[in-house]
């Protein structure tokens, strides 16, 4: 008996283990695939990274993408997964807010002056290796939308 509980505790301890220890699948840096993603209006950027980095004050998330004259347009923020809105920099958007709908897709909210002007999905391939971030918005009046397929580097 004795035997019998100390092995079935054995084998708790290490799922506990391997379940704490499974990173984020959104964790990582991914490249964008240009040939495969869609910006409306066009053309969108030919080269564009994403990161993204758990950390104690929540996910901070940076996209940098090139510009023409070898600058970087960054647009960075962090914040947690309850729905409340964060700063965002280096975007026409004032605030973020993130819901997690499950392991493999976040939703993003953004607002400008208090007012939701755009949502995103921003989802994991089932074999990890691609994210799709879909978004649709309006700036200032003008409707905007993309698919951005995103690949694990």
């Amino acid at each position: 008996m004795k035997l019998k509980l100390a092995y079935l505790s054995g084998v708790l301890l290490v799922a506990a283990l391997a379940t704490a220890q499974t990173p984020d699948p959104f964790v990582g840096t991914w490249q964008l695939d240009a040939d495969n993603s869609t910006f409306d209006p066009g053309p969108g950027p030919t080269d564009r990274t994403m990161k993204f980095e758990m950390t104690p004050n929540g996910l901070h998330h940076q996209t940098l993408t090139p510009t023409l004259f070898a600058g970087t347009n960054i647009i960075e923020y962090t914040a947690k997964f309850d729905g409340k809105d964060y700063e965002i920099l280096g975007s026409g958007l004032d605030t973020v807010s993130l819901k997690r709908v499950d392991a493999k897709t976040i939703e993003r909210t953004g607002k400008e002056s208090g007012k939701v002007s755009e949502t995103c999905e921003m989802k994991i391939s089932p074999d990890g290796k691609t994210l799709t971030v879909t978004t649709k918005g309006a700036f200032r009046g003008t409707p905007y939308s993309s698919v951005q397929i995103l690949k694990r580097q």
